[in-house]
């Protein structure tokens, strides 16, 4: 009988560029190599090894579903019980330059008996690749401190795992059955985003458990690692094993702690600036968005979400007559915080003057805000928790709808030449047949109810941001003068910070597009475009 249910598979994509073990594996293994896949699933991993690295591909694969899926990419694919199989009668007379063991041996009752098969089918300099979790992850282990055990369908306690492993117990298998390892690479999951997320975030053992546990937890170099990724060789092939994390790994969980103690040292009041730039504004929707601001600006400070808050009114013009009635509808909204006017400047652009009211303000938390927003009246106090809670994000962008009430998806992916000309420059019956295009580049399968951690580009209409993660890339770049400050503010946010779509933050937006607004938008927005493409890299289509 196989040791794992016969309809548990493993279906997941692999992407070369990724930082999960598959991929990491993936990029261990030499083109024309010849490889050995136990555990072979579906064929994810085989297909990229024949298809782009051209290697040749054995395989094991116990479920006759996976193997049917599996076999066009593999040249010899068995289906057989990893428990029961005799590795060297079924690939007599082969030796293999990598034998790769992903995600496997924690699903077996005696992966030492797999292991000991492994030397004797390995060519000279050959080498075994393998991915086990770690059962040692602070998440686990606080889990274990609090009382409990609870498997999974997914994660470090699938409920299909027999075995588990620390990074000592698992090197000293491989020592056991003949293998010593001679390199040691993982992948790190903070707790943020693991299966212990909502104990670490709200309320649960991460507030309980006292601050010296909590380093305890956290000062260990693999406290964070989710799977060891190992690489081993014949003992004796090879002199010392290899034992030590990587050091980002170590890294990694530093920083954990630090925004951990950090958080729980530091007083609940949040501050939080809210700029709105303005040219020209519609005045019935700017007292409208004002209005929604001091709602939400009040719930924030109801909840506890909020201590105190700035607002700042930037205005771009035109000309010098929009500062009295600005300045009227800021006095009316009576807004719940500090209000202030930056006028005189004349139109800087829309990067420029919000890095004006950025340097007028020292909050812990920035809101970036169109004229045209409306806020629901807990947007802040859903954004501002969320933010407290993930110390890693530096950016949360909401869930939007026009004032149509038709959904609007404000993060997107890298965009092309091609998606950005259909948005805002193609009839409707063009747009319409390029849907499913267009729908992959606004992400609309999966910006849906569920947080999506990491989109490439928000939309600049709201950012609620982290103000240290704005500061480090500089604020927006002003040279855009208009469009595109956003994209590529999101960018470089990116590599500071994580980007989320956050769906309990929620906005109307009554914004348009620049087809829509006149000769002169369209060519402010091809100059930027441009800008942007230069700067970040062209893709037509």
């Amino acid at each position: 009988m196989s040791a794992i249910p016969l309809m548990h598979v493993y279906h997941r994509p692999l992407d070369p560029n990724g930082q999960d073990s598959l991929a990491k594996l993936a990029r261990l293994i030499q083109p024309g190599s010849r490889v050995l896949d136990l555990g072979a699933g579906p064929g994810v991993l085989g297909r990229y090894l024949a298809e782009t690295l051209r290697c040749v591909v054995d395989g094991v694969e116990y479920n006759p579903a996976a193997v049917a899926e599996a076999a066009p990419w593999y040249r010899q694919l068995e289906c057989a019980d990893l428990e029961q199989v005799r590795l060297a009668e079924c690939f007599a007379g082969n030796r293999y330059d990598f034998i790769v063991c992903a995600d496997i041996l924690e699903h077996l009752r005696r992966p030492g008996a797999l292991l000991a098969q492994l030397a004797g089918l390995l060519a000279p300099n050959g080498r075994m690749l393998a991915s086990v979790p770690n059962v040692a992850h602070a998440g686990l282990i606080a889990e274990l401190l609090a009382g409990d055990f609870r498997y999974r369908p997914e994660g470090l306690l699938d409920e299909t795992h027999l075995r588990f492993f620390t990074r000592a117990s698992l090197l000293r298998l491989l020592e056991e059955h003949g293998l010593r390892s001679v390199a040691l690479d993982a992948t790190v999951v903070e707790l943020g985003q693991s299966e212990f997320a909502d104990q670490w975030i709200a309320g649960g053992w991460a507030e309980a458990l006292p601050p010296e546990v909590i380093r305890a937890l956290l000062e260990r170099p693999e406290a964070l690692i989710y799977q060891f990724i190992v690489t081993a060789a014949p003992v004796a092939s090879v002199g010392a094993a290899v034992e030590r994390v990587p050091a980002e790994a170590c890294a990694a969980a530093q920083t954990a702690l630090t925004a951990r103690l950090a958080a729980r040292a530091r007083p609940a009041m949040t501050s939080l600036s809210v700029a709105i730039v303005t040219h020209a504004p519609d005045l019935a929707v700017l007292t409208a968005v004002l209005a929604r601001l001091g709602q939400a600006l009040r719930r924030a400070v109801k909840d506890g979400a909020l201590g105190e808050a700035r607002v700042l009114l930037v205005d771009n013009g035109p000309g010098p007559g929009w500062r009295e009635p600005l300045r009227r509808a800021l006095d009316d909204a009576r807004l719940p915080a500090v209000v202030e006017l930056l006028s005189g400047h004349g139109n800087v652009g829309y990067g420029a003057a919000h890095n004006l009211a950025l340097g007028r303000s020292d909050s812990d938390f920035h809101l970036i805000l169109n004229p045209d927003v409306l806020l629901e009246e807990d947007a802040l106090s859903e954004g501002l928790a969320f933010l407290r809670s993930h110390p890693e994000a530096g950016l949360v962008s909401p869930a939007a709808w026009g004032e149509d009430g038709q959904r609007q998806y404000l993060c997107k992916a890298y965009p092309t030449v091609l998606d950005l000309a259909l948005r805002g420059f193609a009839p409707g019956w063009l747009r319409r047949r390029f849907q499913p295009r267009l729908g992959r580049y606004e992400l609309r399968d999966r910006a849906g109810d569920a947080v999506l951690w990491d989109p490439l580009i928000a939309s600049g209409c709201f950012m609620l941001c982290r103000r240290a993660a704005l500061e480090r890339v500089g604020g927006f770049r002003p040279d855009y003068f208009l469009y595109f400050e956003d994209f590529d503010l999101s960018l470089r946010l990116g590599k500071v910070a994580r980007l989320a779509y956050v769906p309990r933050v929620r906005v109307v937006h009554h914004g348009g597009h620049a087809a829509r607004k006149g000769i002169r938008h369209i060519g402010l927005f091809l100059r930027a475009a441009t800008l942007f493409f230069s700067r970040h890299g062209w893709r037509w289509w």
